[in-house]
């Protein structure tokens, strides 16, 4: 394990917050100061979107925001939180020796299992729709798991179940069920 100043452990956090703060903050934003969008609206978006993830499409929807708009800072902030997530633990991977090991146990015992190691990464989607974009990153990193295909998989299970839910809050099923 690296000896490590702990200003160096700081410069870790603070890009991963500074990149948080741009990708679930500041982009989703930057329409509504481009195309005078709501602020008040949109910053309960922003808001709900961190406590009840995809389950904030109706209210911005009701809000009176664009669904596209909707859609766009929900995969802002999804990003975000699943970014940011995955920086600090890597920080804490990398600066603490007891996770370091914990990290190389858990990966050897994934990879002995062989229907996990070949089939448990695609486990993400259903999983981010059931149980949220906050327990993906936990169980991929521990996993061991391929950064960018876990959040391949993550996000395309968001999505899916982001649209889902959008087209149900403007009653698009209703219209084809009828």
């Amino acid at each position: 394990m690296e000896d490590v100043s702990f200003t160096h452990y700081l410069e870790h956090m603070a890009g991963a917050i500074a990149k948080f703060v741009l990708l679930a903050i500041v982009l989703p934003l930057l329409p509504v100061v481009i195309f005078t969008l709501s602020l008040p609206a949109t910053i309960a978006l922003i808001t709900s979107t961190f406590v009840i993830e995809y389950g904030a499409a109706p209210i911005g929807i009701g809000l009176g925001l664009p669904p596209v708009f909707v859609f766009y800072v929900l995969v802002c902030i999804a990003a975000g939180v699943i970014f940011l997530l995955y920086d600090i633990f890597d920080t804490l991977g990398e600066h603490s020796e007891r996770i370091a090991k914990f990290l190389k146990k858990s990966g050897d015992r994934a990879q002995q299992s062989g229907m996990l190691s070949k089939y448990g990464i695609y486990g993400l989607i259903p999983c981010v729709m059931t149980l949220g974009f906050y327990v993906c990153p936990p169980i991929a990193w521990v996993l061991g798991w391929r950064r960018d295909l876990s959040i391949l998989m993550t996000m395309t299970g968001y999505i899916t179940i982001l649209l889902i839910t959008l087209l149900l809050s403007m009653g698009i099923f209703d219209l084809l069920v009828r």
